[in-house]
Parts: structure tokens; sequence; C-alpha cells
């Protein structure tokens, strides 16, 4: 029987949050991490591509989102509780918010270690029940923290026996992702060993995701394999699901790529429908920023055959802006030379054709992101025919707000130094 508690109050689940872009950090606009450009496009609810939801939702987020702010308080000056008084019902107490205040306060720094083991004997048969409930999941937390390595580890053992439940469960979730914090590797494994069958389960689970991506981010490459093959046995689902994404992310930023290759060849083989996915695109970018040169290549080439079209869609117009980026700035910008000059071939297209990429770019209500980060990114003789090509057409382009973006980023990158920049001239 599961010891996890779910009062109905509570059961919303904890306030979403963005799929992380490949450097960590939340896009500024939807369907995708980056972008150069001024301006911005219409937001829509956290970066999924959803509309809003409603006002009683966001209302129940953020009711248990202050309940567990308040819980991790310090008590008042009101409180009155002393510890030889909560002991002999330490663990109902721990499941009120003045005792849980109570009891993490006795389990900070600068209280008597005897303090701690006294509350740990006492927590210890109740960890399960402990770890799921609102206000007794943060006595928990704050055991692992303050606790000995013996204790931790009987801390776990306890946890372990419901791993899966906790593992999913709103205030669980957050006791087993310290738990991984805390314990040395080898008894990361044993808590980890029931979750073997059920990571796709906890990766599809609001709460799961995140112990997911905490294995990832805190046990060694090595033991990551049980995640690895249930992801590579559904590389593409996993890619597109809002919170499969993330952990796709933290495998490709943590791991050797030589563990990955069955896993990102499976990626690779859908990078045109994934740059235009609302959350595969962000692993596309990560690949782009974390992954070999080989797999940039080839993303940059699928890309480039079809330059246009991604980059006048809302979300892949931000792998358009990746491919600029990790060609010119990124990790491997210099052994990704050759790449970049066929990107800028395919913006420019002919001199005289009056429907170029980067004319078709430059009026898109999307494309023109992409026009002013490839400005970003130019350099030397590139930088200096793309002011060339984008002078011609500065009258019509102040006419709309995008042309102005357009004509401000060309402004704002100054005039072509002499010598700046790396490479040939491109034959335009």
């Amino acid at each position: 029987m599961s010891h996890v508690s779910s009062p109905g109050y509570l059961a919303y689940g904890s306030p979403p949050d963005l799929p992380p872009t490949s450097n960590g950090g939340q896009s500024p606009r939807p369907g995708g991490g980056g972008g150069c450009g001024a301006g911005g496009k219409k937001r829509q609810e956290l970066g999924t591509g959803k509309p809003r939801r409603n006002k009683r939702k966001r209302a129940q987020s953020q009711t248990t989102s202050e309940v567990q702010r308040e819980a991790q308080k310090p008590p008042g000056p009101e409180c009155k509780l002393t510890l030889e008084e909560i002991m002999p019902r330490l663990v109902d107490a721990a499941q009120e918010q003045d005792g849980s205040r109570f009891l993490q306060m006795r389990l900070a720094d600068g209280y008597p270690d005897e303090d701690r083991d006294r509350i740990y004997e006492a927590v210890l048969p109740a960890a399960g029940k402990l770890a799921g409930d609102v206000f007794g999941n943060f006595v928990i937390q704050k055991l692992l923290e303050r606790g000995t390595d013996v204790q931790r580890r009987s801390l776990a053992a306890q946890l372990k026996m419901d791993v899966v439940n906790l593992s999913n469960h709103i205030f669980g979730c957050r006791v087993i992702q310290k738990t991984l914090q805390v314990l040395p590797p080898e008894a990361q494994l044993v808590l980890v060993k029931d979750l073997e069958g059920e990571v796709l389960e906890c990766i599809e689970n609001m709460h799961g995701n995140h112990v997911i991506q905490k294995c990832v981010e805190h046990m060694h490459p090595e033991a990551l394999g049980f995640v690895i093959d249930a992801v590579s046995s559904r590389a593409e689902q996993m890619a597109t699901h809002m919170y499969g994404c993330r952990v796709l992310q933290r495998l490709v930023e943590r791991c050797p790529p030589q563990r990955l290759e069955g896993l990102l060849e499976r990626v690779l083989q859908r990078i045109d429908k994934l740059a235009r996915d609302k959350h595969g695109n962000y692993v596309v970018q990560c690949i782009l920023q974390h992954g070999r040169v080989p797999d940039k290549r080839r993303i940059i080439e699928v890309i480039k055959n079809d330059l246009v079209e991604f980059a006048k869609n809302k979300v892949s117009s931000n792998v358009v802006e990746k491919c600029f980026e990790a060609a010119t700035v990124g990790p491997h910008a210099q052994s990704l030379h050759e790449e970049r000059a066929g990107l800028m071939r395919a913006v420019l297209g002919d001199t005289d054709d009056a429907h170029a990429p980067l004319h078709q770019m430059m009026n898109d209500k999307f494309g023109n992101y992409a026009v002013q980060c490839i400005i970003k990114h130019s350099q030397g003789a590139d930088r200096e025919v793309l002011r060339q090509r984008i002078t011609v057409v500065e009258p019509e382009l102040l006419k709309s707000a995008t042309g102005r973006h357009i004509i401000a980023a060309l402004h704002k990158e100054g005039p072509t130094q002499a010598g700046a920049g790396a490479g040939k001239p491109l034959d335009v």
C-alpha cells in the first residue's frame, strides 16, 4: 500500500515550468529558445504552445506554492512549542504547519546533534508517510541535509519501499530529488533500482520527470543505462513530449556522446520534424550547443536545405538562429567554418533575385528574427554583403515594424571594420 498522502485540496500539482533552453535558461519567446531579434511574439502559456490556463487553475497552483512557502518559514514568536512537548507526538506534529516549522528550525545548523538524532529516531519509521505530506516532506528534506551518512542511508531505505509513487507525487518527488543529491553513488543505485521499468511513466508525469532529471544530473553517466535505454526506445515521442524533452536535454548535456549513440541517431533522423515541434526544437538546439561536430553538421545541413521554410516557422526559426550561433561563436565554431559559409550562401541567394531567401525572411513575422540573428553573427566580408543587400531595400523596410527591427539590428552592429571576422568574401 502506498504511503503517499494526497490531500484533495492540494492535488493540483506544482506550478509548471518552461522546458529549459539549451543554455539552461528560458526562452524569451514561445516555441523555442533563443532569439536575437527585437520585439516579441505573442506569449503563450509558459512556453508550451498552449493557450493560457484559466484563472482558477492558476490560483490553485499559486495556493499550493504559497502553502509550501509558508511551511518553510521559521516559527513566529507566538510559537511556544518545545522539543520535549513534541516528542511523544512528533510524527503528527511534523504534519502540522507549526510543528513542521519548529522541527525544521531544530534541525538547522547551530542546534545540537542530539536534537537531530532524537528527531531522526522518531521520524524514521514514518519517513515514507511524511515524504508525501505537505508539511512533513520538509522535515524529511531537512533531515537528509543535516543527517549523518548512516542516517541518510536509513532514510533512503525507507523511501525506497515506495520510490515510484513518491517520485510521481507532488511532495514526495521533492524528497526523492533531495535524497539523490545527498547519497553516495552506490546508495543512489539502490534507491532508484525500482524505477527501472518505470522511467517512461515518471518522465510523462509532471512531478516524476524532475526525479529522472535529478538522476541524470547527480548519478554517474555509467549508471544511467536504465534511463538511456528507456528514452531510446521511444526517442521521437520523448523528444516531442513537454517533459521528455527536458530529460533528453539533460542526457545530452551530461553524458559522453558514445553513451548516447543510438539515442542521438534516432533523434538526428527526425531533425526536419523535431525542429518544427514546440518541444522537440529544444532538443535540436541542445545538440547544436553540446553535441559532437558531425551531429551539428547533420543538423545544419537539414536546416540549410530548407532554410526559408524553417526560418518562417514560429518554432523552427529558433533552430535557424541556433545554427548560426553554433557555427559562429559555439564551442565548435572553428570546425564548422564551411557549414557557416554554406548557411550564408543559402541566406543571400543570387544578387539579382528579388525573391532571394533574405528578402523572403525579412518580410516574414518570424523570419525577421532569424535575419536579426544572422546580422548579429555576420563577420567581415559576409557582414558587408549583408549590409549592402539590406541597405538597398531600407526604404521599404522602414514601412513595417519587422523591417524597422532589422534596420535597428543592422545599425546596432555598427559599420564593418576592416579585417573584422574571418573567411573569404562570398561569391555573390
